[in-house]
C-alpha cells in the first residue's frame, strides 16, 4: 500500500459483519472468535462480530430464512454440508442455496471410540448406544451417523448430545461408544485433537478405535456425501497406538455470492495476511497456512473477492 492508500482505508466508514459459527467450544467457535479479534486489532474499518450457534445445519437455515442477512453475515460449513444442502439431502427438508468459500479454518477428521474391548468392528456397534455430537453439527453428528448407516448399513441407539457431552457419556458408562476427532495437518499428517477428545485421552483410560474403513467411506461418498478418505497414521497423538481409517472434511468460513465483493476481499486478505496468529489462539490454528486456505475447493467456488485475495497473494493462480 502508498500512504495515500492507506490514509483512504484509515478514514473508511466502520463496517460490522456478523460471523456465525459452531457450538462453543468447538474448533469454529474458537477461529471465530480469533478473526474478531484480529479485525479488531489490524483492521482499519472492518469489525467482525462471531457468536456461537447449534453448528453448520442452522446456519445455512438462518441464511434461508432471513435472507437480508446474505449481504452482511459469514457462516461457519463445509463442502460435505453445502452438497446435501443444494439437493436437498437429508438431514435437510428442500434445496437450500450454496454459498461460496472465503477460507478454510482446519481439516476434520472423526471417528468412534470406545471402552468396551468387546467392541471391535461395524457389526459390534450395531445396536449400541452412540454418542455423537449435536444433531445440527455436520463433521460430530450428521456425517458419522451416514457412514454408519449408509457405509457400513447398521442401525444404533444414536445420541446427540455434543462433543463434549458424548464424551462424558461414554466416561460415565451411559454410551457405550461415542465420536471423537481432531484437526489434521495435511502436509504432516499432524492432528491437533478436539479438546472433548484431549480431555478422553488424558484420563488415561484405555480407548479401542472403530475404523471408517475405506469402503464404507466410498459407499457414503456414492450417496452423494461430498468427503474423502484418510487413515488417521498411528502415533499422530501420543496415545494412538494404532492407524485409524476414517474421513476428512473441510471446516470453512463462507459467504453469499451477493455478499459484497469489496468485503469479501477484505476478510480473505486479513486472514491470509494473519493465518499465523490463529496458532497463537489455539492448537487448531498452528495447523493452518496460506496453502490450506483453499484446500479442496474449486475456484469457481471461491467468492469472487476471495479469489481475488488468494492471486494476489499467489496462492492461485
Amino acid at each position: 500500500w502508498t500512504a495515500s492508500t492507506a490514509a483512504a482505508q484509515a478514514k473508511k466508514k466502520e463496517v460490522t459483519i456478523s460471523v456465525i459459527s459452531g457450538p462453543f467450544g468447538t474448533a469454529t467457535f474458537v477461529l471465530s472468535n480469533t478473526l474478531e479479534q484480529i479485525s479488531k486489532k489490524t483492521h482499519p474499518w472492518l469489525r467482525i462480530v462471531a457468536s456461537e450457534t447449534p453448528g453448520y445445519l442452522f446456519n445455512i437455515k438462518k441464511l434461508d430464512a432471513e435472507p437480508a442477512l446474505r449481504k452482511t453475515m459469514v457462516i461457519g460449513t463445509g463442502p460435505a454440508l453445502l452438497g446435501l444442502a443444494t439437493t436437498g439431502s437429508k438431514p435437510f427438508d428442500k434445496k437450500y442455496r450454496g454459498v461460496k468459500l472465503l477460507a478454510n479454518m482446519s481439516v476434520v477428521a472423526v471417528w468412534l471410540a470406545t471402552l468396551d474391548d468387546k467392541i471391535k468392528s461395524a457389526k459390534d456397534v450395531a445396536g449400541k448406544r452412540v454418542a455423537l455430537g449435536k444433531a445440527a453439527q455436520i463433521n460430530w453428528g450428521v456425517l458419522p451417523r451416514a457412514v454408519m448407516e449408509q457405509g457400513w448399513g447398521i442401525k444404533a441407539s444414536v445420541q446427540y448430545l455434543g462433543p463434549k457431552p458424548a464424551v462424558s457419556a461414554l466416561l460415565d458408562r451411559k454410551a457405550d461408544v461415542a465420536i471423537i476427532g481432531g484437526y489434521i495437518d495435511l502436509s504432516k499428517s499432524k492432528l491437533a485433537l478436539a479438546p472433548p477428545t484431549l480431555e478422553l485421552v488424558s484420563t488415561g483410560r484405555k480407548l479401542h478405535h472403530l475404523a471408517f474403513e475405506k469402503a464404507a467411506v466410498e459407499k457414503t461418498i456414492a450417496k452423494g456425501y461430498k468427503i474423502a478418505p484418510f487413515v488417521v497414521p498411528k502415533g499422530a497423538f501420543k496415545e494412538l497406538d494404532v492407524a485409524v481409517p476414517t474421513f476428512i472434511d473441510t471446516s470453512s468460513w463462507a459467504a453469499d455470492e451477493s455478499f459484497p465483493e469489496e468485503l469479501a476481499y477484505e476478510i480473505t486478505k486479513m486472514i491470509i495476511t494473519h493465518v499465523g496468529k490463529f496458532g497463537e489462539a489455539h492448537a487448531i490454528g498452528k495447523l493452518m497456512s496460506p496453502q490450506s486456505l483453499v484446500f479442496g475447493w474449486k475456484p469457481e467456488d471461491i467468492h469472487p473477492g476471495a479469489l481475488r485475495a488468494y492471486k494476489e497473494a499467489g496462492i492461485i493462480k
